[in-house]
């Protein structure tokens, strides 16, 4: 269906979901998503992804209930979306959401897996699943919990209530607030101020963010080929250059025990 559109400019991938009517993701879709992360993954040259919504004033509504109310299967279900989910989380590239509008349900866990979210002003975020009788099950909560706090993932997931984009921005579920029309431009060049940096100190960065070992990350940067040309540009006082970086995963081993955790988490907490 083509759900998932990839392309490239310079060293940075942009994937856009457009599903009409309301970017919402059955298993198709999901699928298309992973083959795009997986190619992000495997290019040395893509040092940034951006992920953004392709359809006017509309992110993501998560999954697509016409298509998953006959899979009664929870296991199932949880795995389908916490699986790609989890390897967007895992890039060794920074990665960056651009919420184009309005996110609903599992739709903000595929934000929360971005490094950075840049948000329109006219974004709103809403979680509406105990309405429904479910809860959301592609690894969400725990990320909510860490992005805002117990307190404020309490009241977005038991009330269900929207969140305008300023609430959002001051609860930390944003990074950034733009007006709609420069949305994409601030985006990119966040991406292109990401992509002039050193693809080994981000890797080691974000493993160390996922919980990796700091110590460990610190020793795998420390003495590298792209130490040894960010020093010499600080010496020299010129732009250090960086080659790409083509190694696709972390420094330690955080990345082989964060595979299957958050499949584990979400269907665990379905249960419940």
């Amino acid at each position: 269906m083509n759900s998932i559109i990839l392309r490239r400019e310079g060293p940075i991938a942009i994937i856009t979901l457009k599903r009409p009517p309301i970017n919402a993701l059955d298993q198709e879709a999901l699928d298309e998503l992973n083959d795009a992360v997986g190619e992000v993954e495997a290019d040395p040259e893509i040092r940034v992804l951006v992920v953004t919504g392709g359809i006017d004033g509309i992110f993501c509504t998560g999954g697509d209930l016409k298509y998953w109310r006959d899979i009664h299967d929870g296991k199932e279900v949880s795995r389908a979306g916490s699986e790609v989910f989890a390897r967007i989380e895992r890039l060794a590239k920074p990665t960056i959401a651009a919420i184009n509008g309005h996110i609903i349900g599992d739709g903000l866990a595929l934000a929360l897996v971005c490094d950075l979210r840049i948000a329109s002003e006219k974004a709103t975020f809403r979680i509406p699943e105990a309405a429904y009788g479910f809860i959301p099950g592609w690894g969400f909560i725990r990320r909510l919990v860490a992005s805002v706090g117990r307190g404020n993932a309490s009241g977005i997931l038991l009330t269900g209530q929207p969140i305008e984009a300023g609430r959002a921005q001051m609860i930390g579920l944003v990074n950034e607030l733009v007006p709609a029309e420069r949305l994409q431009e601030v985006a990119m060049s966040w991406a292109k101020r990401l992509a002039n940096l050193s693809p080994a100190s981000l890797r080691a960065l974000k493993c160390v963010l996922l919980g990796g070992d700091e110590r460990v990350c610190f020793e795998a940067v420390w003495g590298g080929v792209d130490w040894g040309e960010g020093i010499e540009a600080l010496i020299s006082k010129r732009t250090p250059v960086f080659r790409p970086d083509r190694k696709s995963y972390g420094c330690c081993d955080l990345t082989e025990r964060m595979v299957d955790v958050y499949a584990k988490t979400s269907y665990e907490s379905f249960q419940k």
